[in-house]
């Protein structure tokens, strides 16, 4: 402040000299940028956002416009975009999987497609189902993204009606015999069907099968022989040979040999039914083996 005398008085009055323009102007700078730096920090996730929204417009206008001149150029902006929205926290971190028992989770990952950069917002959902879908044992598959990061998948897995076991591999298959997946083991309440070309006629033996319902009690398998005919194994060590053709006829045999012989209950190590004028039986050894001890009646 500066004392100032006035010429016809002889008291002092203070006067208040004015700031200068430079230092107004320095002040005012100086307050803008303190508050965009905190409204930076504040909403610095929301700006990369709308910052690749704009982005994503523009490739679009663009890509419509000159799609036959930058179609490389506006792949790497693509992917660049990708990235700003992987930083703004819409990136895939969480990835549900359900409705698979049969279906190697490997295969199901490969399908979907992710990759460690990629974003929930350029994730080709449309192309993943389809992917998905072609999968053998993959009866349908639903995609939907749960925004900001995460992608839920549902799958209907092929339903499969039996376990065909060939060259030592066991495969889950469908109503009609294509292979579903392999499997460690047979599944327990599935029919089993061993040998080569098995596969092919297991729809046809299965509704054969069950015609006679009592003939699945026990059964072990229905080996495909020579890719011509059955035989069908049983728990107690049975093994019956059917023909070629009519094999309704020669279940129907068996059948009544069951209800007039109780032939599963013999010791009977082959039934052959191959032949229409007579049947053929087998017994169970009982020779003893060289060297082992016979034991005295």
């Amino acid at each position: 402040m500066q004392q100032v005398k006035p010429e016809h008085s002889s008291q002092s009055i203070a006067v208040a000299k004015p700031l200068g323009a430079d230092l107004v102007v320095r002040r005012a700078t100086h307050l803008f940028v303190a508050q965009s730096r905190n409204l930076w920090v504040l909403h610095k996730q929301l700006a990369v956002r709308l910052i690749a929204l704009v982005l994503v417009v523009s490739i679009g206008a663009a890509g419509i416009a000159y799609r036959g001149h930058i179609g490389n150029y506006l792949i790497d902006v693509s992917g660049r975009v990708s990235a700003l929205f992987a930083q703004a926290g819409l990136s895939v971190a969480e990835l549900s999987l359900s409705g698979y028992a049969l279906t190697n989770e490997d295969l199901l990952f490969g399908a979907v497609g992710l990759e460690s950069s990629r974003s929930l917002v350029s994730f080709d959902a449309e192309a993943a189902r389809l992917r998905l879908e072609a999968l053998p044992s993959i009866e349908s598959a639903t995609i939907r993204k749960v925004y900001p990061n995460s992608l839920i998948v549902d799958l209907v897995e092929k339903q499969p009606v039996a376990i065909w076991t060939v060259d030592g591999v066991n495969f889950a298959i469908d109503g009609n015999g294509d292979k579903i997946s392999p499997v460690d083991m047979p599944i327990e309440g599935l029919p089993l069907f061993v040998g080569d070309g098995a596969a092919d006629d297991v729809p046809e033996m299965i509704a054969l099968l069950a015609q006679f319902p009592d003939l699945n009690e026990g059964l072990l398998a229905s080996s495909r022989i020579g890719d011509r005919r059955w035989d069908l194994i049983y728990d107690v060590g049975l093994r019956v040979m059917l023909p070629e053709t009519k094999v309704a006829k020669a279940m129907e045999k068996l059948m009544q040999l069951q209800s007039q012989d109780q032939v599963f209950e013999r010791d009977i190590a082959v039934l052959d039914l191959r032949l229409n004028d007579y049947i053929a039986v087998r017994p169970v050894d009982r020779t003893p083996a060289e060297g082992a001890e016979v034991e005295p009646e």
